[in-house]
């Protein structure tokens, strides 16, 4: 019959080693939950995303808009 080690005991185990082999054991233990961790459909790049983010029909602010928006938001923040 085989025992059960809880991780409690094996980290009283592994402090003991040089910071070397624990660093070591640390990125083997990474590796195991790389297969578990699978890319999947919706994970797009982060351009295409942004550019989702920006896509419309309608054309931006004018400098004027912007700066209007400035100054009601600095109304609002300092009264």
């Amino acid at each position: 019959m085989r025992a059960t080690i809880n991780v409690q005991t094996i980290m009283q185990q592994v402090r003991g080693w040089p910071v070397d082999k624990r660093l070591v054991l640390a990125q083997e233990i990474l590796h195991t939950l790389r297969s578990e961790f699978v890319e999947t459909e919706y994970h797009k790049d982060t351009l295409d995303i942004a550019l989702g983010l920006l896509a419309t029909d309608q054309p931006g602010p004018t400098d004027e808009t912007v700066h209007q928006w400035v100054c009601e938001r600095r109304i609002e923040k300092y009264g």
